[in-house]
C-alpha cells in the first residue's frame, strides 16, 4: 500500500475544480488503484479517519466509497472495512431488452456519469442521413459526438445525429440526449440495433483510452417516437473489455 501520506496528497480534493468533492474523491480513488497506489487487497483507512484527513464530512467520503463499491472496484468486508477488489476490472451488464440513454442507464444503476462534447454542429444531411431520418438532402440535422464517461474512465464513443427541426444547435444538451427528447415528447420508444464487433483504430482507441487493435462493440441505432417517426441515429462504440451485451428470452 502507498504511503499513507502520498496517498493523502493524492487524494486531496481541490477548490479549483468544480464536481462535487464526492465525485472528486471517487475520481481519485479510483485513479489511485488503477496507478497501483492502492492495490488489490489492500484496505482502506476507516471512513472518519479518511474523512478527518481530506477536510471532508464522513457522509461525503461514504458517498464517494459507495460509488466504487457499486461498480466493484472497492468491498467492503465484515471486519476488514473496504478494501480493493482483487479484480478491478468493470464490466457492465446491458440488457438490450431496455431502450434507455446511457445516463439512464447509468442512473439506475446508481452510478454517476458525465460527458465530454467532442464535436457538436449542424450541416446538411448526408445521403445516408438522409435515408435513415427520412428527411430531404438540403435538410439541416444536428450531430452531437461525445465520450461517456464512468468515474474517470472513458466507457464509449457516441455518435448522434437528430432532425435539426427537433433540436437545434441552440437547444441546452447537458448529459442526456433523451430527457431533452422527452421533454418534447419525441422520445424514441422502438428502435432497431445492429451490433458486431469491431477492431478499435489509432483515433478510436485514443478517445477510449484503449490500444489501437483492442475490441470494441459498434452498435448502430435508430430510434422511433410514438408516432412512428425516426428521431435518432446513433453510432455507439463501447469498450469490449468493459461492456457485454445480455438477452433475455422467454
Amino acid at each position: 500500500m502507498a504511503n499513507t501520506d502520498n496517498l493523502i496528497n493524492f487524494l486531496m480534493p481541490s477548490s479549483e475544480r468544480t464536481e462535487s468533492l464526492y465525485i472528486q474523491l471517487s475520481r481519485s480513488l479510483n485513479s489511485a488503484i488503477q496507478q497501483g497506489l492502492l492495490k488489490p487487497g489492500d484496505a482502506l483507512m476507516p471512513e472518519r479517519e479518511l474523512a478527518t484527513k481530506l477536510n471532508m464530512s464522513r457522509i461525503t467520503v461514504r458517498k464517494a466509497i459507495d460509488q466504487l463499491v457499486s461498480i466493484g472496484m472497492l468491498k467492503k468486508r465484515q471486519g476488514a472495512g473496504t478494501v480493493v477488489s482483487e479484480s478491478v476490472d468493470l464490466v457492465l451488464h446491458k440488457n438490450l431488452s431496455s431502450l434507455n440513454s446511457f445516463t439512464a442507464d447509468m442512473k439506475k444503476r446508481g452510478l454517476e456519469s458525465y460527458s465530454r462534447i467532442i464535436l457538436r454542429e449542424e450541416g446538411k444531411a448526408s445521403a445516408k442521413e438522409a435515408l435513415i431520418l427520412n428527411l430531404n438532402e438540403e435538410e439541416l440535422v444536428h450531430r452531437l459526438n461525445r465520450v461517456r464517461y464512468l468515474v474517470n474512465e472513458p466507457l464509449l464513443y457516441e455518435i448522434a445525429v437528430i432532425p435539426a427541426s427537433i433540436i437545434s444547435i441552440t437547444s441546452a444538451i447537458d448529459d442526456s440526449l433523451y430527457e431533452l427528447l422527452e421533454r418534447k415528447k419525441m422520445n424514441p420508444i422502438t428502435a432497431k440495433q445492429n451490433i458486431h464487433a469491431i477492431i478499435a483504430n489509432d483515433n478510436l482507441a485514443d478517445k477510449l483510452e484503449i490500444s489501437p487493435g483492442s475490441a470494441v462493440l459498434f452498435v448502430e441505432r435508430r430510434g422511433k417516437d410514438a408516432n412512428g417517426r425516426v428521431v435518432e441515429y446513433t453510432q455507439s462504440y463501447y469498450r469490449g473489455d468493459r461492456y457485454d451485451y445480455v438477452v433475455e428470452l422467454g
